[in-house]
């Protein structure tokens, strides 16, 4: 399916630096950050200014109504871990500092977002300060902006992701009458985090006024023996809980650092936010939304529904659920609540038969996935940068865009495709190509051809 409408005009970028001399510059400045440096986009996917400021728009207000689902399930954190059924295991964290976790608890999220002939819809929400993506992102559009000063023409609309980050960082300090320092607390463990990467993070901190240093998970005991506590440091947690306890290593001195004082952002209770539960919760609504709010839960996320054995709406007509999803199978696809990296998410469309109905059931009695309408995106050209050696193709692009939201500020967007256009998970483990989507310079600021 291809469409004009969102995505404005496809313009291929002309000019600018030679497709080698750009592959110089990605393979320099994205080593042991970018999972994989090629194939990549060898263009920003450039959006109307109306669009993107709707894609920044919707992303806050979804991000707002997905705290308050939250808030409102329980006045307590054991209250909303029930009502979730979240696993306790995956919230080390967490405390009994109710407004400590619920203002801290949207602090840095990605959304992820397929746009389909009628506009945007957001399938899911990553709420942690350590989302894929945001170095990268950040590297990325300063290359982009660099080819567009060079050229002598107006910067795209692609703020700075840690500008704001460093803001966010700023005013927690000020609440805790220090200066602004930050500690980034991540797993170099995790094969996708290097040295690199978090040295990276720390110099662009520290060009917005913020002192940073990195603390490693595996080291983290040794500096909890040594110190005299944690009271008033403030942490930036880099790595998923979840994935933490899926690859054994030891949360332990996290949950020590926490007691001793550390003030962690985002709290714990991002995790819960993060479920997929609440999009499904919000998509079938909720007693406290307002008419403004289902209309806006109505235009910008698929429908969605928590499996289990139960009646549902779907299409105007009462359902079973679990039968509607077996006579319905390719128009659904079928998500774990707190699973990450496309891991337990499973389409219809591709899934066989027999599968899919053994699925549907577990599901059911499980009561843990969640099982959302499948949004066919709109096919948009891209013009792809495939190897080292500046070789280059167009393709028809499948985008899945990501826009960030830090302090409840969306700014910025990643992006990603498949040149096949294939339905099933849009990402790097499967195979996806890595970008950035930009708004067009602001109409009047002297906006000439796309570089």
């Amino acid at each position: 399916m291809t469409d004009s409408t969102w995505f404005g005009e496809y313009a291929p970028r002309r000019g600018g630096p030679p497709p080698a001399q750009l592959a110089s510059v990605f393979e320099t400045e994205l080593t042991d950050i970018a999972r994989t440096r090629f194939p990549r986009a060898f263009e920003p996917l450039v959006v109307p200014t109306a669009s993107y400021r709707e894609l920044m728009w919707a992303t806050e207000r979804l991000l707002q109504l997905q705290r308050k689902a939250v808030e409102h399930l329980a006045p307590t954190s054991e209250g909303r871990i029930a009502a979730l059924k979240a696993d306790v295991a995956d919230l080390p964290r967490m405390t009994d500092d109710e407004p400590y976790e619920i203002g801290h608890s949207g602090d840095i999220c990605r959304a992820d977002v397929v746009v389909d002939k009628g506009g945007p819809k957001f399938v899911e929400f990553n709420v942690s300060g350590g989302v894929g993506a945001m170095l990268e992102y950040e590297i990325e559009s300063r290359i982009w902006q660099g080819v567009r000063r060079d050229a002598g023409q107006p910067e795209f609309l692609a703020p700075s992701l840690y500008n704001l980050i460093a803001r966010l960082i700023e005013r927690t300090c000020r609440s805790l009458r220090r200066d602004p320092s930050v500690l980034l607390i991540g797993a170099l463990a995790d094969p996708a985090k290097t040295t690199r990467y978090f040295e990276t993070q720390i110099t662009f901190l520290k060009q917005h006024g913020v002192s940073a240093q990195f603390q490693d998970l595996a080291t983290l005991p040794d500096v909890i023996a040594s110190s005299s506590g944690f009271a008033d440091v403030v942490g930036l947690i880099q790595l998923s809980e979840r994935e933490a306890n899926s690859c054994g290593w030891d949360l332990s001195a996290l949950s020590a650092a926490t007691d001793a004082g550390l003030f962690a952002l985002p709290s714990q209770t991002a995790r819960l936010v993060d479920s997929k539960k609440v999009l499904a919760l919000l998509s079938e609504g909720l007693e406290w939304m307002s008419a403004d709010d289902a209309a806006v839960v109505d235009r910008y996320v698929p429908w969605s529904r928590i499996v289990g054995e139960r009646r549902v709406r779907w299409n105007g007509t009462e359902r079973d659920l679990v039968p509607l999803l077996l006579e319905e199978q390719s128009s659904f696809v079928l998500k774990g609540s707190a699973g990450y990296s496309s891991q337990e998410v499973f389409f219809g469309l591709t899934t066989p038969e027999q599968e899919w109905a053994d699925l549907v059931h577990a599901a059911a009695e499980s009561e843990y996935y969640i099982a959302q309408e499948l949004v066919t995106a709109v096919r948009h050209p891209m013009q792809v940068l495939v190897d080292q050696e500046g070789t280059t193709e167009s393709v028809l692009a499948n985008p899945r865009i990501s826009p960030f939201c830090v302090g409840g500020v969306a700014t910025g967007c990643s992006m990603r495709f498949h040149p096949s256009g294939r339905i099933g998970p849009v990402t790097r483990p499967y195979g996806a190509y890595p970008g950035v989507l930009v708004g067009e310079a602001e109409a009047g600021s002297g906006a000439g051809n796309r570089i």
